[in-house]
């Protein structure tokens, strides 16, 4: 008896170390993300489970703790890289954004296509980056016969007031690091939410005569982080930057690296192993480009 409980005990232990290891490995280098909706067709499809890079472009504490996913204070310890135009990246808004119906908490994949100080535009559904158009992957789904909506003025795009619309945007040009916007009032609501994506929390209010940032009165602000524009691969129907703006590089949590398991529920078939129909064995550990 005393043989099986000491074999027991060791599994155990194995287990154990197992699953702190798989622990720190979630904490500090990977992390798994199931892809919920059609925003990131064809390149990503909905029951798509993917594996990010958590230290593609930075080395830090951890953002939450594993498992149970409740956000906590973390701290940047080494710069690894910085993102670049045609990444996939995995990113999620800062406090204070938990009941916005454009900027949920939860985790979102989507593809940069401009970085800082560059100029963007969206002339027909076709991308322009300081000019030139962007060349995007093959698997990139936008509707080349689809009627565009000309000059239409969508009120839900960014930034406030602009007359533009999804397939119609900009030009804008892309905030980075270092540039300073004058705040007052009256353009609040034009710069507020790329204040708001550099400070990390929903802290910019207006007061009267004053524009205030955690209680203290700013008329001008530096932004500290670079910041990027995003898009859904299915550009005809993403909530992306044309939507809520600029993601910021505290916000990214990681790249894009593949697809590990891939499952269709609209496919299973009847019987105890309809399941195994569902599996979209084509789909398994695919590269994300």
């Amino acid at each position: 008896m005393s043989k099986f409980f000491n074999k027991l005990t060791k599994f155990f232990k194995i287990l154990i170390l197992v699953a702190l290891i798989a622990l720190i490995i979630k904490a500090f280098a990977f992390d798994a993300f199931k892809i919920p909706s059609t925003s990131m067709e064809n390149t990503l499809l909905p029951g798509d489970f993917i594996i990010a890079n958590k230290f593609a472009y930075e080395f830090s504490t951890p953002r939450e703790i594993p498992i149970l996913d409740i956000p906590i204070p973390y701290k940047n310890l080494i710069d690894v890289s910085k993102p670049e135009v045609k990444d996939v990246v995995v990113f999620q808004f800062p406090r204070g954004f938990e009941n916005d119906s454009l900027r949920s908490n939860s985790k979102y994949v989507k593809r940069i296509i401009a970085g800082p100080h560059d100029t963007l535009k969206i002339s027909n559904g076709e991308i322009y980056v300081n000019g030139e158009i962007l060349v995007l992957p093959s698997k990139v789904k936008i509707s080349k016969d689809k009627e565009r909506s000309g000059w239409v003025i969508d009120d839900k795009i960014y930034p406030p007031g602009a007359k533009w619309n999804k397939d119609n945007y900009g030009p804008i040009v892309i905030p980075g690091k270092g540039d300073t916007i004058k705040i007052t009032p009256e353009n609040f609501e034009k710069y507020q939410s790329i204040i708001v994506m550099d400070f990390g929390e929903r802290a910019l209010i207006p007061e009267g005569t004053i524009v205030t940032l955690a209680g203290k009165a700013i008329s001008e602000y530096a932004l500290t982080q670079d910041h990027y524009f995003v898009i859904g691969d299915n550009l005809d129907n993403s909530m992306d930057s044309r939507y809520f703006g600029f993601i910021t590089d505290n916000m990214i949590i990681g790249k894009a690296m593949f697809i590990y398991w891939s499952y269709n529920s609209n496919k299973i078939a009847p019987g105890p192993l309809g399941f195994l129909s569902a599996i979209r064995s084509d789909r398994l550990f695919k590269f994300v480009e």
